[in-house]
């Protein structure tokens, strides 16, 4: 599951000075993954100076650092992007409103770029229409850039500007029209292989209803999640990490010298279904620790100045 080390991803928009900062690990404690923005968070007036921010940028990355991501605006500035010096530095790309007519532009240019990932979100009005997600993920499935499809980002903020509204920072998504939207995302694409990962959550003052948000992910398999702001990575991170019985459990599942079918900590485990799971959870105790049974979730947030400060 590829998506799991990306745990707490945060977007800088690509005007910012101090992307290469970020990139090596510098900047955000904690910080899993970075996507570098020329979309949503620039205007198109200011697209050029975005990309030459970017190019500044690449520049001064280091060969090691934590996972790098270029969302572009279009498939015109993933062209430029792509011819950038150093873009070998990143990891590969975020692509916006992706669907059927949007992907075919971005895939043509990034077949000839082997080494990137590639992540689509999924955030267009097609979305809501479920006969064109089987048609999206038979697309995906069947594209030969298949092996390099890192997660489907699944991209909140627009799924609620479709429908014309703003999301209840003092609920979970799952209680909001959009949640429902996300259980299919989960059922049409989980089965082909298709990972996903969480939505932001806007609210920069409601830990609890994040905490409570992160644990409603995780019960779908969503383990990355969008950090709109530093004060969540810490929260998102320690949500990720197993338990002491979890990880018991993942352990006996993995260990060959137990039976098929067998009881662990009041519960039925069965080799043969919980095996994925077993996999998944000791993977995520290597990437994220173990949490420690008497820290409350997400303890001691980094609390920085705001991401649009400078």
């Amino acid at each position: 599951m590829k998506s799991l080390r990306y745990g707490a991803t945060m977007y800088m928009p690509a005007l910012r000075t101090d992307l290469a900062e970020a990139g090596n690990g510098r900047k955000f404690p904690g910080l899993r993954a970075v996507v570098y923005c020329t979309e949503d968070s620039v205007r198109e007036e200011d697209l050029p100076l975005a990309l030459e921010s970017l190019r500044g940028a690449l520049s001064r990355l280091s060969e090691r650092g934590i996972c790098r991501f270029v969302r572009p605006r279009s498939p015109e500035a993933l062209a430029a992007v792509l011819s950038m010096r150093g873009i070998g530095r990143v990891n590969g790309f975020v692509l916006p409103k992706a669907d059927r007519a949007s992907l075919p532009a971005y895939f043509r240019l990034l077949e000839r770029h082997e080494r990137f990932e590639i992540m689509p979100i999924l955030e267009t009005p097609s979305v809501f229409d479920l006969a064109e997600l089987y048609r999206l993920r038979d697309y995906l499935a069947s594209s030969p850039l298949r092996h390099r499809i890192a997660a489907l980002r699944i991209g909140g903020l627009d799924l609620f500007s479709v429908l014309r509204l703003r999301r209840d920072i003092n609920r979970s998504i799952y209680e909001s029209p959009v949640g429902h939207v996300i259980d299919r995302l989960i059922t049409v694409f989980k089965p082909a292989g298709l990972d996903l990962t969480a939505p932001g959550f806007e609210g920069l003052e409601s830990p609890s209803v994040l905490a409570a948000e992160l644990e409603l992910d995780i019960g779908r398999g969503l383990f990355a999640k969008t950090a709109v702001h530093p004060c969540q990575v810490g929260i998102i991170n320690s949500a990720y990490r197993p338990g002491p019985d979890e990880l018991d459990v993942a352990a006996a599942i993995l260990d060959p010298a137990r039976p098929a079918v067998f009881r662990l900590h009041g519960r039925m485990c069965e080799k043969a279904v919980h095996t994925a799971w077993a996999l998944e959870t000791v993977e995520r105790a290597r990437l994220f620790g173990t949490a420690d049974a008497k820290a409350p979730l997400g303890a001691a947030p980094y609390l920085p100045p705001s991401v649009s400060d400078n």
